[in-house]
């Protein structure tokens, strides 16, 4: 009966372990690096995704996103594309307490120049070799291990291979200078990325919340490596869920080139999401949330966006402007159509360009021209009329007395060719 029971709780052990694994180890990862905004409404995004186990998700596409802007409606994005060799800043964080020497040391300085060897000319490097009495000062570098962020990689692949193991374990403090120091770089495509085997040592040296609060705050993810069993599992869990990375566990020290090349392919390619936005006014930021339905559990990562008031009012203006000029465009083609407007709006304006010129009445009518021109035109009309009078006489009969219509030359009463004009 004890056995049985044994038995029972053994299982409800293994099953409740599971389910709280499944239930804190999201399913897929996602981190939103930056936001262009230049080419307003549309928009593009650059960001990192990964699957449960830590690598890049087979057949991303376009539809497996969803992007709600200002809590409204979901937007379905046009395109994504992969970037390849996207400029990285990372931040080598690499234990070297006493727990390390031998062949752990030997396979970590392997692994940590494969990582290097996949960095480009844009990639930026820097290391954190931590033991004991770690400077949490960014500005203070140990030059026997640590080095700043560099485009020159040899200084680094120098200082790895010179490392040795010995001393504690002050994780604490090392990552604390390694957000510091990541953290002074522009936002954008930047990480840190630990390797530890062990827990925080001396226990009470150093605050665990400062890497906690500084991550956050500056949005630097931290990537982990956990080598065997023995490193602070629910810390560096905690950190890297906190953060917007994840923990990779290396059960033995030769899967760490393996994990470290992992990672690197990841942190080197980045997804590229373009959508255009439906938003037709704004305030100083906008709240959006960028939902991936790959798993089956939607992950989603909401970031505020500032700057789009400005771009609506612009896109307003282009489109007043736009309508403008159409309108314009519209006026000038009839123009063309219809060139008797045209000389009518000419000969009008020559009308006004003499107005203007001549612009009282003494200038108008104290010109002699005009008043000769007034009675030339006066003369030929009053000719005209006097010859036109002349021209309509009536006629009669010679012989009868029958009065002729006009242009009738035969009297239609006796025959009578003879006509006589009458005053």
């Amino acid at each position: 009966m004890k056995t049985k029971n044994r038995l029972l709780a053994l299982v409800l052990a293994v099953f409740l372990i599971f389910t709280t694994v499944a239930a804190t180890s999201p399913t897929m990862g996602l981190i939103i690096e930056s936001v262009d905004t230049e080419a307003f409404p549309l928009l593009t995004v650059r960001l990192s995704a990964w699957d449960s186990n830590g690598k890049l998700p087979a057949d991303l596409t376009a539809q497996d996103f969803q992007i709600v802007e200002a809590k409204g409606q979901a937007i379905q994005p046009l395109e994504l594309s992969l970037d390849n060799d996207s400029p990285l800043a990372i931040a080598l964080v690499m234990d070297v307490s006493g727990s390390m020497r031998g062949e752990a040391l030997e396979d970590a300085q392997i692994a940590a120049a494969r990582f290097l060897d996949r960095l480009g000319p844009e990639d930026q490097a820097a290391l954190i070799a931590f033991s004991s009495d770690v400077d949490p000062n960014p500005d203070n570098l140990k030059p026997d291990k640590e080095y700043g962020f560099t485009h020159v990689l040899k200084p680094i692949y120098d200082t790895v291979d010179r490392l040795e193991a010995e001393g504690a374990t002050e994780l604490y403090h090392a990552l604390e200078k390694a957000i510091a120091l990541t953290a002074k770089l522009p936002e954008g495509h930047r990480a840190v990325l630990l390797l530890s085997d062990g827990m925080n040592d001396p226990a009470g040296l150093g605050d665990p919340e400062i890497p906690l609060q500084m991550a956050k705050e500056h949005q630097v993810p931290v990537f982990v490596i956990g080598l065997g069993n023995n490193f602070d599992k629910s810390y560096v869990e905690n950190l890297a869920a906190q953060s917007g990375g994840f923990v990779r566990i290396a059960p033995k020290s030769s899967e760490l080139a393996q994990a470290f090349d992992d990672i690197a392919q990841l942190l080197k390619t980045q997804f590229v999401l373009s959508y255009e936005s439906q938003l037709d006014e704004a305030g100083s930021e906008v709240e959006t949330e960028f939902i991936l339905n790959k798993a089956s559990s939607p992950v989603s990562k909401t970031i505020s966006i500032s700057g789009l008031d400005e771009k609506i009012a612009i896109l307003k203006d282009n489109k007043e402007l736009e309508n403008q000029q159409t309108e314009e465009a519209l006026q000038s083609e009839l123009s063309e159509d219809y060139p008797a407007s045209n000389l009518v709006q000419q000969e009008s304006q020559e009308v006004e360009s003499i107005v203007e010129e001549e612009p009282g009445a003494e200038g108008l009518f104290s010109n002699p021209w005009l008043w000769l021109g007034i009675a030339a035109i006066l003369t030929v009309v009053i000719y005209f009329i006097a010859n036109s009078r002349k021209n309509t006489r009536s006629y009669q009969c010679a012989r009868c007395g029958h009065k002729l219509a006009e242009g009738q030359s035969t009297c239609p009463e006796c025959g009578e060719t003879r006509k006589i004009g009458l005053k």
